[in-house]
């Protein structure tokens, strides 16, 4: 029997980081899963990316500018890190690879003594991580290489309660201002429609399912929404609307208009802010479109929605925290400053001047 190929073993030493990592996470206790966890998936993402450009005949070592090998300064060839493999493997804008850059980041987010409520908080990207990871798999390699078989879904309690919301929030309120933060600076750079993305934050509905059983029932049965009749649709609107915690909400329940985001944001900061500095932060941190943009609706919707009925964008209160922090700062200020200059030379439109 011949050989196997160099890129199968990667392959499955990348399959045994991953193995290792659910097994971590899904363990009774809290002592450092998430990290854990983090570390051991970013290795199986990196030996998954490195077998699949092997396999594809492609180069795993660093070059130089002459497209030298580059030596790594204790011994050896200097190999592509994760990022560089995923601008190689994977196209900048796939969901995927904005979920791995979120949790090498967090990595170094993490308060040891917090990592328990941190998880709570991150628990759809995390499962994300997972399901991209065996979706990937399969999509470069075939089923036969596929986890799915040995992994099951975990017995769990306090995740399907009657409490399970509350007991969230007041989880999230003891996470450190400094990590919830950092998520939000990180959602916000992303492009809009991202976050929304199931490959970048994985979430479900569990409704049971009480018809008589058949031999042929599962105990979870997973269906795709583009699956579903419009009439079972419309039920999981109707769900949704009952029993999430952050989705679209009712339509803009607590929005703000410009002109209150701005009294709100002016009182709070030293420096004056007004409509016109308002339009220019949106651009500066691309909350919304311009105003002649073909998708109106193409917002950060953390930040910003639009209403087709009133054909106005109206903003959360989030964006003005995020405005007070992040122009409390007096570089981002001065950076905000200077786009508006640029805005007010090219004389572009204020969109935000003519809504009070």
């Amino acid at each position: 029997m011949a050989p196997r190929p160099r890129w199968w073993h990667i392959l499955q030493t990348s399959k045994n980081e991953v193995r290792l990592a659910v097994d971590i996470y899904n363990r009774s206790g809290n002592e450092r899963q998430l990290e854990a966890f983090i570390v051991h998936m970013t290795l199986g993402w990196l030996k998954l990316l490195q077998a699949r450009v092997d396999e594809q005949g492609g180069d795993l070592i660093q070059r130089d500018a002459r497209n030298w090998r580059r030596k790594h300064p204790e011994g050896g060839w200097l190999y592509k890190p994760l990022r560089t493999l995923l601008r190689d493997v994977l196209d900048e804008t796939d969901p995927r690879v904005a979920n791995i850059n979120f949790f090498v980041g967090l990595r170094n987010q993490i308060e040891h003594r917090h990592e328990a409520k941190i998880a709570s908080v991150v628990a759809g990207r995390t499962q994300a991580l997972l399901l991209n990871y065996e979706t990937t798999l399969v999509e470069f390699f075939g089923t036969d290489e596929a986890l799915g078989t040995e992994l099951r879904f975990p017995l769990f309690v306090s995740s399907i309660t009657q409490d399970a919301t509350a007991a969230l929030r007041t989880l999230r309120a003891q996470v450190p201002r400094g990590v919830l933060d950092w998520i939000q600076d990180f959602d916000a750079a992303l492009e809009p429609g991202i976050t929304a993305e199931q490959k970048f934050d994985f979430r479900i509905y569990l409704i049971p399912h009480t018809g008589p059983k058949t031999d042929a029932d599962a105990a979870m049965t997973f269906v795709h929404a583009d699956q579903l009749t419009p009439e079972q649709n419309a039920v999981v609107e109707q769900v949704q609307t009952i029993i999430r915690e952050k989705k679209v909400p009712v339509e803009d329940l607590n929005g703000l208009l410009p002109k209150a985001v701005v009294d709100a944001v002016d009182t709070a900061i030293e420096r004056p802010f007004t409509l016109h500095m308002h339009t220019q932060a949106w651009r500066y941190f691309q909350v919304r479109p311009a105003a002649d943009a073909p998708n109106a609706a193409a917002t950060k919707s953390d930040f910003c929605r639009y209403n087709p009925a009133f054909r106005q964008y109206v903003y959360t209160p989030q964006w003005v925290t995020y405005l007070i922090r992040h122009l409390s700062d007096p570089t981002t200020y001065d950076a905000i400053m200077a786009h508006q200059v640029v805005g007010m030379r090219e004389g572009r439109d204020d969109p935000d001047l003519s809504i009070r």
